[in-house]
């Protein structure tokens, strides 16, 4: 179980890789494509996306992530979002 606290950059890319209807962004240095991952509320593991709603212009305005270890399903905050 760990918690993730996202730095600023990351919060920053995150908000416009969903704005723009992506789930993962490039690292500008390796080209590796992170992906957006949420700490589950009920036990703390690393959740994946599960589901997505779109919005206006394919923007992604609601993530539903599922923990694998408990497999409870959440909407994840925007703030808690982290890149992995």
């Amino acid at each position: 179980m760990s918690i993730h606290a996202p730095s600023a950059a990351d919060t920053a890319a995150i908000r416009q890789a969903l704005a723009s209807g992506q789930l993962a962004v490039a690292d500008p240095a390796t080209g590796y494509h992170r992906s957006i991952w949420a700490d589950c509320p009920g036990d703390g593991h690393s959740a994946g996306t599960w589901r997505i709603v779109r919005g206006a212009g394919h923007a992604i305005t609601e993530l539903t992530m599922r923990c694998p270890a408990c497999g409870q399903e959440f909407v994840a905050a925007t703030e808690s979002l982290y890149l992995r």
